[in-house]
């Protein structure tokens, strides 16, 4: 009898833990239910799932990198390591690990692709440098989802020190929704692998460049001797 009880506990504790971390990571409580900007698109949302770090950076210089992202054949990517987007999605090309200034600007009603033949792709719902950029989706389909309105969100939110607390969110809503079972067992789960490797990639990208622009200042100028 104890050998049952303990695999059911056992199972209700892995499920809890799947349907914990398909929903957030690096968050609090309050900063999973605070509202944030893009929330507005899909309301009660089926799924929501809520990301975020800390970037030893101010939100002037982690912005730039947030704006130029998208499908790598097109934009800059999205962070990943190459061997995940390989895995995952064959993507061939590499995430830019530097700034394209011909990339620097998005508008409302843009489009973000996100395949190489952009038939997939975001629309730019919302734009507030530096502080939010919000991507809505009808595109991206995936048997056994049938029609899908999804919204995507990069919210940038100042800290003391000069640093930038960078959120991710997601929210959607689905048919049909006997899906929900591909949501949970699939989506909710690379979401949390991909979104998670985005942030600390963006992470990286940032503090290496600031560290670099640091390292340049500190030069000290060498005059001519006389």
């Amino acid at each position: 009898m104890r050998k049952p009880i303990i695999a059911f506990a056992g199972a209700l504790a892995a499920g809890y833990g799947i349907h914990r971390v398909g929903r957030r990571s690096g968050v609090s409580d309050r900063e999973v239910t605070a509202a944030l900007p893009g929330d507005e698109l899909v309301r009660d949302p089926m799924w929501q799932s809520t990301r975020a770090i800390t970037i030893d950076a101010p939100s002037k210089d982690v912005w730039p990198w947030i704006v130029q992202m998208g499908f790598p054949s097109h934009r800059a990517g999205w962070y990943t390591p190459h061997w995940l987007d390989r895995l995952t999605f064959g993507i061939k090309q590499s995430s830019a690990a530097e700034l394209r200034p011909d990339l620097q600007q998005l508008e409302a009603g843009d489009r973000v692709p996100d395949s190489d033949d952009g038939s997939v792709f975001f629309t730019v719902a919302g734009v507030e440098p530096p502080h939010a950029l919000v991507l809505h989706s009808t595109r991206h389909v995936i048997w056994p989802i049938e029609t899908i309105h999804l919204s995507w969100a990069f919210i940038l939110q100042p800290l003391a020190g000069a640093r930038t607390r960078l959120f991710i969110r997601a929210r959607s809503n689905y048919t049909p929704r006997s899906a929900a079972w591909f949501v949970e067992l699939v989506i909710a789960p690379g979401d949390f692998v991909n979104a998670g490797a985005m942030l600390r990639g963006i992470k990286s990208r940032v503090e290496r460049a600031r560290d670099r622009s640091a390292r340049i200042v500190a030069v000290p100028n060498v005059g001519t001797r006389a």
